[in-house]
């Protein structure tokens, strides 16, 4: 008999076959990226449904209030008509019976309010992932303020061209405001001793405190000089979703979409980048281009919210503190959540502002603020942060 002569197998061997005793062992390919599209399925599995189903409720019956309850309440089916007659592009007819045209009215204002809070909580979760600062927020390290200072100068000196120079005047207020926070941290760090300089969490608030102080003592002594900026610009000083419109929320609802979208595709990376640069080189992240994404959308985030009302803080630091108690399936989901959940919290605050002091309302920054600072204290109290 002829011996049979047997070709080596170019064959893997099936999963979960043993590979001990061959002499090398192949390489893992490496991972392919998913597209935004299978991310934002995979986003929507049936554990993170729930959670992103009841905030998207809330909110839904949350704006129907909003729109209902002010100065002058609305009877829900009269609320339904006008809103019925808003989408169908029937609102002037409806505006003739004046509770309709009271809900009409309204319906700027709540769209501003759900872009805002939406915009902020976003924010919020790219902050803290960039920074490694539990307290990022864009009000607490003076990023608003910044934002604030800046319109008000460009209102004052002439140079704003409508909501687009308003929007510019915004992204430059926050990136000087950014890059002036982080560098006074960073001295404070390198001269108490810390490592590399490297600001920490409280370094970066007491700097952010400092840079909203100087721009809102800057800002108010632009108001007091010229009573034409303290006109345009009041509502703003303290945060405010009054004075809305359909036009400029239509103009920034784009801007924010795309800030959001770019913290939703760079979420995967913010686990990696919470263990540090080294570690996060180790499992394949790049946390420089990283960081400088989270950053950016921050600023579109920061600048499209301030544009449309004003200084609003606390939202970024409220909502994704609160998400991560209840562990959402993934960091994916949690932006998601945090978009739902920050939309609904500064609607809610609007129209809190509206029912306490009614006729009279009190502006939703300081509703925001109201809520905000107990939280805060909390936080320090329980010590989730260090110096």
């Amino acid at each position: 008999m002829r011996p049979s002569l047997q070709r080596p197998s170019t064959e893997h061997p099936p999963p979960g076959a043993s590979t001990t005793g061959s002499p090398e062992r192949r390489s893992a390919p490496p991972a392919r990226r998913r597209p935004v599209t299978a991310s934002l399925s995979r986003a929507l599995s049936s554990r993170a449904l729930p959670f992103l189903a009841l905030p998207a409720l809330v909110l839904v019956f949350a704006c129907l209030a909003a729109l209902a309850f002010g100065a002058r309440h609305v009877d829900p089916v009269t609320t339904l008509e006008a809103l019925g007659a808003f989408l169908t592009g029937g609102g002037d007819a409806a505006a003739a019976d004046i509770d309709a045209a009271a809900a009409l009215s309204r319906i700027p204002r709540t769209i501003t309010a759900v872009l805002v809070g939406a915009a902020l909580a976003v924010s919020g979760v790219a902050l803290q992932g960039a920074t490694r600062n539990p307290l990022g927020d864009a009000g607490l390290l003076g990023l608003t303020a910044g934002a604030s200072l800046a319109v008000a100068l460009g209102l004052g000196l002439g140079i704003s061209a409508g909501l687009a120079g308003v929007m510019v005047l915004a992204i430059l207020g926050t990136l000087v405001a950014a890059a002036v926070v982080y560098t006074v941290a960073s001295a404070a760090s390198r001269l108490g001793g810390g490592p590399g300089g490297t600001p920490g969490p409280l370094s970066l608030v007491l700097a952010g405190a400092a840079v909203t102080a100087g721009c809102t003592a800057v800002t108010s002594a632009l108001l007091i000089l010229s009573p034409a900026v303290l006109e345009r610009f009041r509502f703003w000083t303290v945060g405010s979703v009054a004075r809305s419109s359909l036009e400029d929320a239509a103009w920034l609802a784009p801007v924010i979409a795309v800030g959001i979208l770019m913290v939703f595709v760079a979420a995967p990376g913010l686990d990696a980048l919470a263990l540090g640069d080294e570690l996060a080189h180790g499992l394949g992240s790049r946390p420089e281009r990283l960081r400088m994404v989270l950053l950016g959308a921050t600023v579109l985030l920061t600048a499209a919210a301030t544009a449309l009302a004003g200084p609003v803080v606390f939202v970024g630091l409220l909502v994704p503190h609160a998400l991560r108690r209840f562990r959402p399936a993934s960091t994916r989901v949690l932006v998601l959540g945090c978009a739902l959940w920050g939309a609904v919290l500064l609607v809610l605050a609007d129209l809190a502002g509206r029912l306490v002091v009614a006729p009279q309302e009190i502006h939703v920054g300081v509703t925001t603020v109201v809520i905000g600072v107990p939280v805060l204290l909390l936080l320090l109290r329980r010590k989730a942060v260090s110096l």
